[in-house]
C-alpha cells in the first residue's frame, strides 16, 4: 500500500510539474500570432519571458520558505490556482502590457510546484535510487514542454492559454487530497502571518545565510544558474532558429523538436540511473553526471548550428537535448543531500530561484537583443559558449561535496552543526 501510494503522489505531482511547463511554454509556438496582435518586434518577445521568469524565480523563495513551515499540499494547490486563473485572464486583454502582467502571475504561480514537489518526493524515496524517481517528475519538464508547443500550435492565441489553464485548477483540487508523509520541519513555530510578515522574512533571511554557508552548494548555484541561462535561451528560440536560420517550415520544425524532445526526455531518465549508478562508485557521482551532461552538449549544439537542415541537424538537434536534460534529477536529488533538517524546501527554492532569476529571466530577452544586434544565427553562440562554464563549476562542486553532505546528514540526526562552515 505504501508503494502504491508513492507511486500516486509521484504521478500527481509530474502531472501538475507537466501542466505548469506547458504554461511556461504556451506562447512559444504563437510568436506570429503576438507579432499581429500587439506588433510587437524579437526583443519584445524575448522580455515576455523575462516578465514571467522574474515574479516566478522570486516566488521559488517564498513558497519554498513556506513548504518547510505549512502543508505542502496546500502551498502547491495554491500556487496552482493562481497559475491557472492568470492565464485564463491573458487571453482577455488587448494590450501588450496586460499580456505581460499575465505572464507574471502565471509564472509566480507556477514557482510553488517544483522545489516542494522536490521536497516531498526526495523525502518518500530517500535512498540510493533517488534521482531515478524523480527523473519521473522532471519528465513534466519535456512532456510539458510537447504540451505547450502543441496546444499552441493547435489553437493558437489567445485560446492556448485558456486551455491549460482548466487542468491547472483540477489538479489543485486533487492534491489538497494526497496523504503525505510529514515534512521535517524546522525547530522554530510558524510566524502568525497576519502580523509577522518582518519576522518571517528576517527567519528567511538567516535560513538562507546557513545555506549559502555551504561550499558544495555555493559552486552547484553558480553552475546551475549558468546553465539555466543556457537552457533558457535555447527554450525559447529554438523554433524561431530552425525556422529562419535553417529555413525549416513550420510544420518540419515542430517534427524536429519532437524528435529532440523525444532525446530530452530519454536523457531526463538516463540521466537519473547514470547518476545513481555513479553514486554507488563516489560520493560525488551525481555532480559528474551532470558535469559530464553539460560538457557533452555544447559540442552537440555547436554541430546543430553549423549544420544545414537534414539528417545531420535532426541528429545533432537529438543529441542536444538528450545531454542537455541529464542535469535535472541528479540536480534535485543532490540538493536534498546537501539541505540540513528543517531546510529542504528552503534549499530547493533557493536554487530554483537563483537559477531563474539569474539565468532563465534574462536569456531569451539577451538572445533576442543580440538577434537584433546581429542574426538569430549568431546569437545561439550566447547559451552555447555557457554550458561550457557551467560544467566547469559544477567540477568545482565534486571536491566539497562528501564533507557537505555529511554534515548535513549530521544535522538531520541531531549530531552535527546545521549548516557548513562558515568562510
Amino acid at each position: 500500500m505504501a508503494r502504491v501510494r508513492s507511486t500516486q503522489i509521484l504521478v500527481v505531482l509530474a502531472l501538475a510539474n507537466l501542466v505548469s511547463y506547458a504554461a511556461r511554454n504556451a506562447l512559444f509556438a504563437v510568436y506570429p500570432d503576438l507579432t499581429l496582435r500587439f506588433g510587437i518586434d524579437d526583443s519584445e518577445i524575448g522580455l515576455l519571458q523575462t516578465v514571467f521568469m522574474i515574479p516566478h524565480a522570486a516566488a521559488t523563495l517564498g513558497f519554498g520558505w513556506a513548504g518547510d513551515r505549512f502543508d505542502r499540499r496546500k502551498v502547491i494547490a495554491v500556487g496552482l490556482v493562481i497559475a491557472g486563473l492568470a492565464g485564463a485572464a491573458g487571453a482577455i486583454g488587448e494590450s501588450y502590457l496586460g499580456l505581460a502582467a499575465s505572464r507574471a502571475f502565471v509564472g509566480f504561480g507556477t514557482a510553488a510546484i517544483v522545489p516542494v514537489a522536490n521536497s516531498i518526493l526526495a523525502q518518500i524515496f530517500d535512498g540510493p535510487s533517488k534521482a531515478s524517481r524523480m527523473a519521473v517528475f522532471n519528465l513534466g519538464l519535456f512532456l510539458g514542454g510537447v504540451a505547450g508547443f502543441a496546444v499552441g500550435m493547435a489553437c493558437g492565441f489567445p485560446i492556448v492559454v485558456v486551455v491549460l489553464a482548466v487542468p491547472s485548477v483540477a489538479l489543485a483540487l486533487l492534491i489538497v487530497t494526497l496523504v503525505i508523509p510529514d515534512a521535517h520541519v524546522t525547530n522554530e513555530p510558524a510566524p502568525n502571518t497576519s502580523g509577522h510578515f518582518a519576522q518571517m522574512a528576517g527567519n528567511f533571511v538567516d535560513d538562507a545565510r546557513k545555506l549559502l554557508r555551504i561550499p558544495t552548494l555555493r559552486w552547484l548555484l553558480v553552475s546551475a544558474t549558468v546553465m539555466a541561462f543556457a537552457a533558457g535561451g535555447y527554450n525559447a528560440w529554438l523554433k524561431e532558429f530552425l525556422v529562419r536560420d535553417k529555413g525549416l517550415s513550420d510544420g518540419e520544425a515542430t517534427t524536429l523538436l519532437t524528435l529532440s524532445l523525444c532525446g530530452g526526455l530519454t536523457g531526463i531518465i538516463l540521466g537519473g540511473r547514470i547518476s545513481d549508478a555513479f553514486r554507488r562508485r563516489t560520493h560525488a557521482g551525481r555532480l559528474w553526471t551532470m558535469v559530464i551532461g553539460m560538457a557533452m552538449t555544447a559540442p552537440c549544439a555547436t554541430i546543430a548550428i553549423m549544420m544545414p537542415k537534414g539528417l545531420g541537424l535532426t541528429t545533432a538537434g537529438i543529441a542536444t537535448l538528450f545531454f542537455i536534460s541529464w542535469y535535472h534529477a541528479p540536480m534535485a536529488a543532490t540538493v536534498d543531500d546537501l539541505a540540513p533538517r528543517g531546510l529542504a524546501v528552503t534549499a530547493q527554492g533557493l536554487v530554483i530561484f537563483t537559477m531563474h532569476m539569474i539565468g532563465t529571466a534574462p536569456s531569451s530577452w539577451i538572445v533576442g537583443e543580440v538577434s537584433e544586434a546581429t542574426s538569430l544565427h549568431d546569437a545561439m553562440w550566447v547559451p552555447t559558449a555557457a554550458l561550457l562554464l557551467a560544467a566547469l563549476c559544477m567540477a568545482f562542486a565534486t571536491r566539497s561535496f562528501a564533507a557537505d553532505r555529511d554534515r548535513a546528514h549530521g544535522s538531520r540526526s541531531g549530531t552535527g552543526s546545521s549548516a557548513g562552515p562558515s568562510l
